[in-house]
């Protein structure tokens, strides 16, 4: 056999080596190294970020009950139904801050919703308030306690206490945030001029034009129930009876609950109204607000009085339509509130004899062109009218 060379065998032993294992402890000095610099390489964020809060809460504060839902942020209601607890007005505004914030529980808890879901909260109440939601006195708000209340601010801070986390709140009163609603439903591109009459308790308006609320300099327009309006008592003869506000000749004198209360004592003392069902409700508190109440329910039952008193309501209604008329312009003229909520024959009475007043006094081109139509929403306008003003608080600023 022939000898290798010297540089032969150097180049085999170099060749060997490399092909040799390496030693287990040369493995773990790596396997360690590789760890270490894992362990420091930082997580990417799409992995820790939190869910952004996504659902607007609205908060319909009435004079007795308080009604909550929300919407999404594609504006979509979470739920057809929304969650009611007693308002407690009459026991001062502490107490009403208390229920909502029993009410915001309860909506979250019937929908299973955690509370990191509330990205804002609308609130709307009875007016007159301001931008900032401080409490004017009126005939829903009668304690005391609530002239001048921080009504925004204080169920801002109770509400960011409950859900433990900061949570904006934005305030409309009510009239704008059923208006707001309607409006957004019938006009989602936003294009139209729009008034909301809602008769219930008092008279609730709001106006919309452009898909924006008309709030005004401090957040008191379009208080339309305190327009005056020249309309002859329902008792021939009888005095006329002033608004909640104090003035003579208000909308809401005539077209409200409260108007229905004053009207009807003259009324029921007329001899051909001797033994009506209404005199047979005695003995209990707040006796004519409880018999104004039944008014409605009789007339839809077909009870002359009650469907005169709606008759000479509606007639009203149609002289405030064109006061409203003359002074915005509008596309349409939206009817809500309880006065609609007596069924299908009433309301279409109502709202004919509303068009026939109107048509007879406005000018010709509103009387051809202004649409007079019945609310879609119905008792949930404004709840749903609130939670889109904080959509649109929130929106705004992205």
């Amino acid at each position: 056999m022939a000898k290798r060379s010297k540089s032969a065998r150097r180049t085999e032993s170099k060749t060997k080596s490399k092909l040799k294992p390496r030693p287990a402890a040369a493995k773990a000095r790596g396997r360690s190294r590789t760890k270490t610099a894992a362990a420091n390489k930082r997580p990417s964020r799409a992995r820790i970020a939190k869910p952004r809060p996504n659902i607007f809460l609205g908060v319909d504060v009435g004079a007795t009950k308080i009604g909550i839902n929300a919407i999404d942020q594609t504006r979509t209601p979470i739920n057809p139904n929304w969650s009611q607890v007693p308002a407690f007005t009459e026991q001062g505004p502490q107490k009403t801050v208390e229920q909502i914030v029993a009410g915001v529980r309860l909506f979250l808890d019937e929908n299973n919703l955690p509370v990191s879901a509330v990205a804002a909260v609308g609130l709307d109440s009875p007016g007159p308030a301001d931008n900032q939601g401080v409490i004017q006195p009126s005939a829903n708000m009668k304690h005391p306690e609530w002239a001048g209340f921080k009504l925004r601010e204080s169920v801002e801070k109770a509400l960011s206490r409950a859900l433990s986390h900061p949570v904006t709140v934005t305030y409309e009163n009510d009239g704008n945030a059923a208006a707001f609603w309607e409006s957004f439903i019938g006009n989602p591109e936003g294009t139209e001029v729009m008034a909301m009459l809602a008769p219930g308790t008092g008279l609730g308006g709001g106006i919309v034009i452009n898909g924006q609320l008309l709030r005004g300099a401090r957040g008191m327009a379009a208080e339309l129930g305190h327009v005056e309006i020249a309309h002859d008592p329902f008792t021939p003869g009888s005095q006329h009876q002033p608004c909640g506000c104090g003035q003579m000749y208000c909308a809401e004198a005539y077209v409200s609950v409260a108007g229905l209360q004053k009207a009807l004592p003259a009324a029921l003392a007329q001899d051909k109204y001797a033994g009506h069902a209404l005199l047979q409700i005695d003995n209990v508190e707040n006796l004519w607000k409880r018999r104004a109440l039944e008014v409605r329910p009789l007339a839809a039952r077909g009870d002359a009085l009650c469907l005169a008193l709606f008759d000479w309501q509606a007639q009203a209604l149609g002289k405030l339509c064109r006061q409203v008329a003359d002074t915005i312009d509008p596309d349409r003229i939206v009817i809500g509130g309880g006065f609609i909520e007596g069924g299908q024959e009433l309301t279409d009475r109502i709202l004919r004899i509303t068009r026939e007043t109107f048509e007879k006094l406005a000018f010709p081109k509103h009387a051809t062109e202004v649409r007079i139509e019945t609310a879609q929403a119905a008792d949930q306008a404004g709840c749903l009218g609130a939670a889109l003003s904080a959509w649109t608080s929130v929106n705004a600023k992205r």
